[in-house]
C-alpha cells in the first residue's frame, strides 16, 4: 500500500500527500516508465552509458550494450524497426521517438490498458500555454511522429490506416502528447553519476509536486524510478520534488519553473529570498569580491560576462581530450577571469559536470583530475547544507571516497604507509556521509 495519497488542492491541482508519517530514506514510490527512451549515448534497453554500441543491422539507429539487451528490447523494437529504417533522421530525439512509442501504445495497440490510458491522459498537456515557437515545434515533431506510426501501424495490424486517417485520428492527440511529456516526464539519470541517460513518462511520478526545498528525492536503476524521502515527513505533510536544478538563484529557478511548467513559485525558500529573509542568492548568483583583503564573504551581483560563456558552451567537443580541453577553458573563465564567487552555482554546476567527466574517463591521468572538482562541487553546495537537503550530495561524497580509494590502490602509486592510512580514513569518512544524507 502506498504512504500517501492523491488530493486535489484548489491552487496546485494533484498533490501527493503522505498517509502515515516517514522517516528520512524511507521509500514511498517505485515504478516503471509507461513508455521510455534512450538518449544517443546510452544503451536502448539498460540506459547504460558508454562509447561503445552495437547498433540494431537493420535500422542503425537502436543501440545496445550487449546482445542481451538488444534481445530484450526486441519485443518492443520489431514493431519500430522498419518505420525508424523509412525516415532520413539520422538520429531522431529521444522526445520523439517516446512520443511515438506512447501514441502506438494508447491509441494503435489492440490490447490498450485502459487504467494506464487513462493515467497518461488525465496529465495536463498546457498546450494553450506554451510559445508559439515550440508550439510550432511540436507540431513539426508530430507530423514526424505520424509518419512514423503509419509505418509502425501497417507492421502491427493486418489492416493499414492511410497517412491521412491518422492525421485525422491522431493529430491532436499527438500534439497533447507533447505538451504532456514536455510538463511531466522525467530525464532518467544514471545512478552513479546523476548524468541524462534518456527520458521517460511516469504518470506516478508525476503526482509530486515541485518545492525548491524538496523533501522527497527522485533516483533510477535503470529505468526504474524511485521516490524516497530526505527528512522525517509527519502525516497529511505534502510530498514534493524538485523540478529545477537547486543551486540556481531564486530568480533563476523561478524563470525556469515559470518557463517550462507554467507556475509561479511561491516555496518558503523563494518568499524567504524574496522578503529580504535570506542572502543565499548573493553567493548563488555573486562575484568574488576584488578586494584582497576580502575573505572571500562579500558577494557581488552578476551584470555581465554572459555572451562569453555561452559561445564557449556551443562549441562541439567529439573526443574526450577536446572536451577536457573545452572543460578547463570554461573552468578558467568561470574561476579565474570571471572571478565566480566559489560558493556561486555556476561554480557547482561546472564543478559537477567536469566531475563526471572525469570519473568515467578511460585515460588515468583524466581520472586522477576528478578529485579536485568534486571538493570544488562540496565547497561550492556544503554551506547551504544541512539546512536545505540537497539529493547531489550523498551522491557526491560517494564519488569522492570512491576516487580517493582508487588513488590509494592505484598500481604505481608510491604513498607512504602513514599516508596510505590517512587517506584510507578520508575515503570511509566520505562513504559514511553518503550514507547520511
Amino acid at each position: 500500500m502506498r504512504p500517501y495519497r492523491e488530493v486535489l488542492d484548489a491552487i496546485k491541482g494533484r498533490c501527493a500527500v503522505a498517509s502515515t508519517s516517514l522517516r528520512a530514506g524511507d521509500r514511498v514510490l517505485i515504478t516503471s516508465a509507461v513508455c521510455a527512451a534512450s538518449s544517443p549515448s546510452s544503451c536502448g534497453w539498460c540506459f547504460a552509458p558508454g562509447d561503445v554500441f552495437s547498433r540494431c543491422s537493420a535500422c542503425r539507429k537502436a543501440r545496445y550494450c550487449s546482445r542481451a539487451c538488444q534481445q530484450r528490447d526486441w519485443p518492443q523494437h520489431r514493431h519500430e524497426c522498419a518505420a525508424w529504417r523509412s525516415i532520413p533522421e539520422r538520429n531522431p530525439s529521444p522526445t520523439v521517438l517516446l512520443v511515438a512509442r506512447l501514441a502506438a501504445k494508447l491509441f494503435l495497440g489492440s490490447q490498450v490498458d485502459q487504467e494506464e490510458k487513462n493515467g497518461v491522459l488525465k496529465l495536463r498537456d498546457h498546450l494553450a500555454d506554451h510559445t508559439e515557437l515550440k508550439r510550432h515545434q511540436f507540431d513539426e515533431m508530430t507530423q514526424l511522429v505520424l509518419l512514423l506510426l503509419s509505418r509502425y501501424k501497417a507492421e502491427k495490424r493486418e489492416k493499414n490506416a492511410t497517412l491521412d486517417e491518422l492525421h485525422r485520428d491522431l493529430e491532436l492527440e499527438i500534439l497533447k502528447l507533447f505538451g504532456r511529456v514536455n510538463c511531466n516526464a522525467f530525464s532518467v539519470a544514471n545512478e552513479f553519476t546523476n548524468e541524462a541517460v534518456g527520458i521517460g513518462l511516469y504518470p506516478e511520478g508525476a503526482l509530486f509536486n515541485h518545492d525548491c526545498d524538496p523533501n522527497c528525492v527522485v533516483s533510477f536503476k535503470g529505468r526504474e524510478m524511485q521516490v524516497r524521502v530526505v527528512r522525517d515527513i509527519e502525516v497529511d505533510e505534502e510530498l514534493t520534488v524538485s523540478y529545477v536544478e537547486l543551486l540556481q538563484s531564486t530568480k533563476a529557478r523561478r524563470r525556469e519553473l515559470k518557463e517550462s511548467y507554467f507556475f509561479d513559485c511561491e516555496c518558503k525558500r523563494c518568499k524567504a529570498a524574496t522578503n529580504g529573509q535570506s542572502n543565499e542568492d548573493w553567493y548563488l548568483d555573486g562575484l568574488r569580491c576584488s578586494n584582497k583583503k576580502c575573505a572571500s564573504s562579500g558577494g557581488v551581483e552578476i551584470t555581465a560576462f554572459e555572451r562569453e560563456l555561452e559561445s564557449l558552451a556551443t562549441l562541439k567537443a567529439e573526443s574526450n581530450a577536446s572536451r577536457w580541453e573545452k572543460y578547463r577553458r570554461e573552468w578558467e573563465i568561470l574561476t579565474n577571469r570571471l572571478q565566480l564567487h566559489p560558493r556561486n552555482s555556476r561554480v557547482a554546476t561546472m564543478a559537477r559536470e567536469i566531475g563526471n567527466f572525469l570519473l568515467v574517463a578511460i585515460s588515468p591521468e583524466l581520472r586522477s583530475q576528478a578529485l579536485r572538482f568534486l571538493l570544488a562541487e562540496l565547497q561550492a553546495v556544503e554551506w547551504l547544507l544541512p539546512k536545505t537537503k540537497l539529493p547531489s550530495r550523498g551522491l557526491l561524497h560517494f564519488q569522492m571516497g570512491k576516487v580517493v580509494f582508487e588513488e590509494v590502490n592505484a598500481p604505481l602509486n608510491a604513498m607512504p604507509q602513514v599516508k596510505k592510512v590517512d587517506t584510507i580514513q578520508q575515503a570511509a569518512k566520505h562513504l559514511q556521509e553518503a550514507l547520511t544524507v
